[in-house]
């Protein structure tokens, strides 16, 4: 039933966290089974907790869910896990705003109108998985498996392998995550042999150079890293440890850093091959690291006796500070002061994320920057970075592919290019989308979703006609949105605290760890769990598919982790006391800190406290750390120059062009010879006839749009501009006084790609040449909490990706500004 937020407060007899927000001057509705009604009105009022992890965003923060009568009612961080520390974002207060939503899909949906009508009828969950199941079989039988796309999002650790043994068990090379986090490691591939982010000490260094990582905002967990960062500025007081933050824009990060260094958009590798000229001209580098543990500093020769060119002469030759001042109009004078403070304070890291990536040249940028780490000799030193052990479970047997998986599993993934091209990354919108519409490599039967990615993607248009050509679209989303209304069924999941789940590994973050997420309260309505839901269309395919699945549900899988966890004997559970050193201490002794009496003592011990980790770290060879050619860290990438000419001979059977420059051309790269190996600096193809360049950024508030639905949020949206469910664009207070624009006035925002509106911020933390909007409102969809409130900056950003990783160019559009009338 649907009540007021003020008539709930009174139910739970008082303040209850996020639920007492305001809402802009709507009427909140609580939307709550009445069964549970009943029992907060005429229950013991007893209050009772539970542990569980945060799934509002992949941040992976531990919870403890407060019950009156067994009815959440409210939240706060679990003190005891490691991750948060008992510390949550504005986001994770609002948890019970998702619970409660009046917006949810409450069972299975079957669209009865066109696409976008937002006709449906309730159909029986029986009903749904009958019909689907029936596609899928007759798919299998006409050799056609491989005609089926799951589109994920972000998923990881168990539901990542869950839906990735579906589909291979099924027969289909199609399972993609548009949040690009596989293709976000390509730049480490090429550079260490493997994609695994690595984890930076922050605690143990004395400085910190941040090239357009905003972790305290935009990362894989910025709770994790606010407590980090916050004990980095406690002991910076006594040891003068420092942090310098480089962006266009002045961030959350930037504006906590001791030094902001304002820089041009898409010069970021610039700048960063400027510091390593620095470092090596002034012989600040470490030599020993250099010598033993990399590849391709030098020019060197090959087994032909060719000759190449190395990373040093290539530095030393195109990139002195002067040249990079006029490229990045970072001061020649400054360029000289960060190189000598990277190379004369140690330890000392660098990192690099969002804004230094975010274009065409993002690949090359990371690489720049990952190098100056390798120039440091950072790896496996305290202070500077290092790579977590996998952890020594193991979660499934392999899948068993019939005769027909086999054939599937085999043919080209339709994100692949078929004209010889086929790029390096895993997943790109624009390639995905134009072969969907022109049935390359084949056409597309069957199309599973999680996720918006509709509001997220650069290709909006493209990609809304390409999800109507797919006969059978299935959402798994609890909200009707911008890409499911597409979709022909819409079979709804538990939001987070309905559900059984696992939060592992989460990227950068220091240690091993395992968080269970558990149900705190029965689902409220007739959803179903997206791995069960799975499970459920295996056993009715049958054979090998229902094979790949040897528990009855999800949780089972769970159980079995956990079960594997304690077998290993490692780590221990989440709790008070249990700190790092103190568990170093006793496993260098033979001894361990939990000795658990049963498999159900650890798996009940488990759910109360939330989690298990291991902050232990061994120490690994260099051999262990880079898999490349060469076994060392690599500056000229081979893994490159191979895949570049493996590109080469699929261009050549195709009849295309045969030499790495054409093809590198045809990416939009201008290197020649053995520079495009190398990090080096592209420049971004802006167009000349805009002024200023676009920047969009996430805010914690609503990461990748998610929280629009969430009253709480819409009401912090901008906080730190005083904005409220509402865009704004922010602009130099300088540009703005030559156009006539004071804060506050309407303005349009016009590229070539479309017109936005929105209230002029002036904000001297922007370069003036570029303008910045958030990223996260604009709905279209999505419930009444996030329908027409604000613009979506990617409506008007043009449709440029990095071509080597695939990765949106969210900085690559240039913008006017006008008074709006």
């Amino acid at each position: 039933m649907e009540i007021s937020r003020r008539d709930f407060i009174k139910l739970v007899g008082g303040v209850s966290g996020a639920i007492a927000a305001g809402s802009y001057g709507l009427n909140q509705i609580i939307d709550i089974p009445e069964k549970l009604v009943e029992k907060l009105k005429n229950g013991h009022r007893i209050e009772s907790w539970k542990s569980t992890i945060c799934g509002l965003c992949p941040g992976g923060c531990g919870i403890r869910v407060r019950l009156i009568n067994d009815v959440p009612v409210g939240l706060k961080g679990n003190q005891y896990y490691p991750i948060n520390q008992g510390g949550m974002c504005p986001t994770g207060h609002a948890a019970l705003q998702q619970l409660y939503n009046p917006d949810r899909v409450k069972g299975p949906l079957k669209r009865i109108g066109l696409q976008k009508s937002g006709k449906w009828k309730s159909i029986s969950w029986d009903d749904a998985l009958s019909t689907i199941s029936k596609k899928l079989i007759e798919l299998r039988k006409d050799g056609k498996s491989h005609q089926t796309v799951f589109l994920g999002y972000d998923e990881h650790g168990l539901m990542k392998e869950h839906i990735s043994r579906f589909m291979k068990a099924y027969g289909s090379p199609n399972y993609f995550q548009t949040s690009h986090a596989q293709n976000n490691s390509i730049p480490f591939i090429f550079t260490q042999g493997h994609g695994l982010r690595p984890t930076y000490d922050i605690l143990n260094t004395k400085l910190i150079l941040s090239f357009g990582a905003n972790f305290l905002e935009e990362g894989f967990s910025p709770i994790y890293y606010t407590k980090l960062f916050s004990h980095f500025k406690e002991a910076a007081k006594e040891r003068e440890a420092k942090f310098i933050y480089i962006d266009s824009r002045m961030s959350l990060s930037g504006a906590n850093a001791d030094r902001w260094i304002p820089i041009m958009p898409g010069t970021f590798g610039a700048l960063a091959l400027g510091i390593a000229f620095v470092l090596i001209r002034e012989e600040l580098f470490d030599k020993e690291f250099i010598k033993n543990h990399s590849f391709g500093f030098e020019d060197w020769k090959d087994n032909s006796g060719n000759k190449h060119l190395g990373f040093k002469n290539l530095v030393l030759s195109d990139y002195y500070p002067e040249k990079v001042s006029s490229i990045t109009n970072v001061p020649s004078k400054t360029i000289l002061e960060i190189a000598r403070d990277l190379g004369n304070i140690r330890p000392s890291l660098v990192l690099g994320d969002q804004g230094a990536v975010n274009n065409t040249n993002g690949t090359y940028t990371q690489m720049a920057i990952h190098s100056l780490n390798a120039l440091l000799g950072n790896f496996e030193k305290e202070g500077g970075l290092y790579f977590i052990d996998k952890p020594s479970y193991d979660k499934f047997p392999p899948v068993k592919e019939d005769s027909i998986a086999k054939i599937g599993n085999q043919r080209i993934p339709v994100s692949k290019l078929t004209d010889g091209f086929s790029p390096i990354f895993d997943f790109s919108f624009e390639i995905f989308t134009k072969n969907i519409l022109s049935d390359q490599p084949y056409p597309i039967e069957v199309l599973f979703i999680k996720g918006n990615p509709l509001f997220q993607s650069l290709y909006q248009h493209e990609l809304a006609e390409a999800i109507k050509k797919i006969p059978l679209v299935i959402s798994f989303d609890s909200f009707i949105n911008e890409t499911n209304e597409y979709a022909n069924y819409i079979l709804p999941d538990h939001t987070f605290l309905e559900k059984w789940d696992e939060s592992s590994n989460i990227p950068t973050v220091g240690f091993n760890h395992f968080g269970i997420q558990q149900p705190v309260v029965e689902p409220l309505f007739d959803t179903r769990h997206t791995g069960d839901v799975l499970i459920d269309i295996a056993k009715r395919i049958n054979g090998t598919v229902a094979l790949a699945f040897p528990f009855e549900s999800y949780k089972d899988e769970i159980h079995n982790v956990v079960e594997n966890i304690y077998k290993s004997g490692e780590g221990a559970i989440a709790s008070e006391g249990v700190e790092g050193v103190w568990l170093e201490y006793l496993q260098q002794r033979g001894w361990q800190i939990g000795r658990y009496a049963s498999l159900d003592e650890f798996w009940n011990l488990l759910l109360e406290k939330g989690g298990w980790w291991n902050p232990i770290k061994k120490k690994k060879l260099s051999s262990e750390i880079f898999k490349t050619p060469s076994g060392k860290f690599e500056f000229y990438s081979q893994i490159l120059k191979d895949k570049l000419d493996s590109l080469n001979k699929n261009a050549e059977k195709n009849k295309s062009t045969k030499e790495t420059e054409s093809l590198l051309v045809k990416l939009n790269f201008s290197a020649k010879g053995d520079t495009i190996f190398l990090p080096h600096h592209e420049n971004v193809l802006y167009e000349d006839n805009f002024p200023l360049i676009l920047i969009t950024y996430q805010l914690l508030t609503n990461r990748n749009g998610e929280s629009s639905n969430l009253p709480l949020m819409q009401e912090m949206f901008g906080y730190t501009m005083r904005q409220y469910w509402d865009s704004w664009v922010e602009i130099n207070p300088v540009i703005a006084a030559e156009k006539g624009i004071t804060d506050g006035n309407w303005v349009w925002i016009e590229s070539s790609v479309g017109t936005i509106k929105a209230r002029a911020k002036l904000f001297p933390g922007i370069i003036p040449s570029a303008v910045g909007i958030p990223f996260g409102l604009g709905h279209t969809s999505y419930g009444r909490y996030a329908k027409g409130f604000g613009v979506n900056p990617t409506s008007i950003i043009k449709n440029h990706y990095d071509l080597i990783s695939g990765l949106p160019a969210l900085h690559a559009t240039k913008v006017k500004i006008s008074l709006a009338t």
